[in-house]
């Protein structure tokens, strides 16, 4: 019997549960939403609707046995059923251990092992086929990072030699969440797991590598990209820039000439143009003049600007 197509997600505010809610929702899925943070599952779940998926959110503390049991029940209240759970077990101490307090400790411990616990729990009782795949924290050389993770490695492999159903695997990233796209390869292993084709895999530990994220800059304009970069002087990043800028002009004029009008001479858009030297004895002016002042091409039939135009003042050429 193939499971139903609903998935609870956890943890959905961001990260990983973010990615694979979106990936889960894009593959046509019924998707609950779940953070401890109700604003957060909410947007979520309105970006997958805007990919057109259907989502709900609901605030959930994965750290908390009523808020885990809540969870479940919603969904069979809503849905009737529920197909697999994918749940983010996401915090990290990058604390040096011998720095590290036992408030820190302790609350990494509730927030990666003990909503784990919960998790499984709650899914062998109430998950009676279908699957749980549990996403760790990110490899990490700090001795409570290695504690939190054979922790969850071990929880997950025992669980399923106590339970046949459901199926339950670890997925361990190589690095901290990016963004859907350079984590794609993580939700794939998720999406994987949780589908037929996997169907004999249960007690399993997936590393997934994944690609360096992103630098920050690559998403910036050129030029902003250009002064962050201390290869390049900002003399010639502003000379580049002017330099730019005086082509468009240029190509702008030459665009707008008329090519019959403009033979022997006649009809040239110079002939009209002002000097500066003109204006040599007036500061205020010359400083007006640069670069050129020329004369705008009006439509002949255009009598109101002709009207507007003839009433302004200009001056003449000897």
């Amino acid at each position: 019997m193939e499971p139903a197509r609903i998935v609870l997600v956890t943890n959905v505010g961001q990260g990983f549960g973010r990615a694979v809610a979106l990936a889960y929702g894009q593959a046509d899925y019924d998707v609950v939403c779940a953070d401890r943070d109700v604003d957060l599952a909410a947007k979520t779940a309105a970006e997958i609707e805007e990919l057109g998926g259907q989502a709900i959110p609901i605030q959930a503390d994965m750290t908390t046995q009523m808020d885990v049991l809540g969870a479940f029940h919603k969904v069979y209240e809503i849905f009737g059923a529920l197909g697999g759970v994918v749940h983010v077990s996401s915090q990290v101490s990058h604390t040096p251990f011998e720095e590290l307090g036992e408030g820190e400790f302790a609350e990494l411990v509730a927030e990666d092992l003990r909503s784990a616990y919960l998790t499984l729990k709650t899914a062998a009782r109430l998950l009676d086929r279908g699957w749980v795949v549990l996403i760790t924290p990110a490899v990490h050389r700090q001795p409570q990072m290695a504690a939190v993770q054979g922790a969850l490695s071990h929880l997950v492999r025992s669980f399923c030699e106590r339970f046949e159903r459901p199926r339950a695997n670890l997925v361990v990233p190589s690095r901290t969440a990016s963004d859907p796209r350079h984590d794609a390869a993580l939700v794939e292993s998720v999406r994987f797991l949780g589908s037929d084709a996997s169907s004999g895999v249960s007690g399993q530990e997936v590393f997934v590598e994944l690609p360096p994220p992103p630098r920050v800059t690559e998403s910036l304009l050129p030029e902003v990209r250009a002064a962050l970069d201390d290869r390049v002087r900002q003399d010639d990043l502003e000379a580049g820039l002017y330099d730019d800028a005086d082509d468009d002009e240029d190509d702008a004029a030459e665009g707008s000439l008329d090519g019959d009008d403009v033979q022997d001479g006649e009809g040239s858009p110079d002939d009209d143009a002002v000097p500066a030297d003109d204006f040599a004895d007036d500061p205020f002016d010359r400083f007006h003049a640069a670069p050129s002042l020329r004369r705008h091409h009006v439509d002949e039939d255009d009598g109101e600007l002709e009207g507007d135009l003839a009433d302004t003042p200009r001056h003449r050429l000897p």
